[in-house]
């Protein structure tokens, strides 16, 4: 990956973990995936962990590519870009697992959370896809919490946190601690991640890229090329293609007409969100209802329609076809 010229289109993905078990698993028996042509790498706002059962693949890490073959564990720590390719004609199935280490383990003592804190910033190559053949025991305590998370039975939760204790720990053992090559593209990720971050929890609201700017503690020209240049796209932007995409949400799973839903992601007008929702997605909000619930993985469609709104995900696809002035 060119550290300094134009990047392939990266997603972010934010995750709203719960205050108290900071954890969501996608887990069950049907969460697999096909070869697709990689097209666009995606970061997030926590560590994912990909425990893969069955198939082969590569994982693309920053400038790296890692083949991993199942079973395995693969490791996406946070605000680092990446993206998973099945090998061509093959199926991998997976649990996956994103968590916050240090939310999860707030009483870990000061030394192994800084250990920790380390781990996540640095790791990279090799400490990212680790065999079962080659680590047998960090699968096993991985299956153990996998389990936990599925059956939820009586005091499922302190279970599941003293395992991940004992996972994290693990891990540690197993860091060689090389430091990833590529720290530009990460250091700049985490220069934007507040605005990032605001955007997500204010999407509804009017913003301004002084505001964000602000946030990132530099000056609205350098956040505006920044953000260009790391994202693919301008602030406003991305603030657009966030609303359409909680609106996503909202047609999908609930029953709002489509001016109640236009006015609870930001829209004041019906007008104006059908123009942002057809520029972003080629249909109006209407069609894609329409479209989605005739078309949408029922496992899927299960596994949100069980959790709290607040924790809803709808996942940036494609980049807007044009750009419009930032505000000022």
């Amino acid at each position: 990956m060119n550290q300094h010229g134009p990047q392939l289109n990266i997603f972010y993905r934010h995750f709203d973990l719960p205050a108290n078990f900071p954890v969501i698993g996608l887990l069950g028996d049907s969460w697999k995936s096909y070869f697709q042509p990689p097209s666009r790498l995606h970061f997030h706002n926590c560590m994912e962990l990909g425990f893969l059962h069955s198939g082969r693949g590569v994982v693309h890490l920053e400038d790296r590519v890692l083949p991993f073959e199942g079973p395995c564990l693969v490791i996406a720590p946070p605000n680092v870009p990446h993206a998973h390719t099945v090998e061509e004609g093959g199926v991998c199935c997976w649990n996956w697992i994103y968590v916050d280490p240090q939310a999860m383990l707030p009483h870990l003592n000061p030394r192994l959370s800084n250990m920790l804190s380390e781990y996540q910033r640095n790791m990279g190559g090799e400490d990212c896809v680790l065999s079962g053949k080659d680590h047998p025991e960090i699968l096993a305590v991985l299956g153990l919490i996998v389990r936990e998370m599925e059956n939820t039975q009586v005091h499922y939760q302190s279970i599941v946190r003293d395992l991940f204790g004992t996972l994290f720990l693990l891990l540690l053992r197993s860091y060689s601690g090389t430091v990833k090559n590529d720290q530009y593209i990460n250091n700049q990720l985490r220069c934007i991640a507040p605005a990032i971050s605001y955007i997500a929890e204010n999407y509804m609201e009017e913003i301004s890229i002084e505001k964000l700017a602000r946030l990132c503690h530099v000056s609205t020209s350098h956040f505006r090329r920044l953000f260009k240049q790391m994202l693919g796209w301008s602030p406003l932007d991305y603030v657009q293609l966030v609303r359409i995409d909680r609106s996503c949400v909202l047609l999908y799973n609930c029953d709002y007409s489509v001016t109640e839903i236009g006015l609870q992601v930001g829209y004041p007008s019906p007008s104006s969100f059908n123009r942002q929702f057809r520029r972003i997605h080629g249909i109006s909000p209407n069609q894609w209802r329409q479209k989605m619930r005739s078309e949408e993985n029922p496992v899927v469609t299960a596994y949100f329609d069980s959790l709290p709104p607040s924790n809803y995900q709808f996942f940036p696809t494609v980049a807007p076809s044009s750009s419009e002035p930032d505000p000022e």
